[in-house]
């Protein structure tokens, strides 16, 4: 174990690639800052999402992890289970695990920041990620 605390900063970490509209990622940016890789999480992804105008991330879940999502900037519509709950800056919503929920940029030309956390996965693959309606 490392003696060393890890650091990240958006500034230095690529957004994750291959993230397109067929895994339900639509005008958006993701970050993983913290994860097995990034830090060597056990239980834990923290990152940041850009959803550009209309963005958005389609209907998914994922049963080995629960979701926290924090909105630093814009507005969207969040989707858990069948309900839809609008966020703002400052907004926070929380997901559990295997719920369907998901995230859309309601404003025409302004960008949509959140910051989120998975808890029980450090990883994409390992927290069980399951998009709704795959195209």
């Amino acid at each position: 174990m490392s003696s060393e605390a890890y650091k990240a900063n958006i500034a230095t970490i690529d957004p994750v690639p291959g993230l397109d509209p067929s895994g339900g990622w639509l005008k958006m940016s993701v970050q993983f800052l913290v994860d097995g890789e990034h830090g060597g999480a056990k239980q834990t992804v923290f990152g940041r999402a850009i959803f550009q105008p209309g963005g958005e991330h389609q209907a998914h879940r994922h049963p080995n992890a629960e979701e926290v999502v924090y909105i630093v900037r814009g507005r969207g519509i969040a989707l858990n289970g069948d309900e839809e709950v609008e966020l703002g800056p400052g907004d926070v919503a929380f997901h559990p695990r295997n719920e369907w929920h998901g995230f859309r940029n309601t404003s025409e030309t302004e960008e949509a920041e959140m910051i989120w956390a998975w808890i029980g996965a450090s990883s994409k693959q390992d927290a069980g990620y399951i998009l709704r309606n795959p195209k």
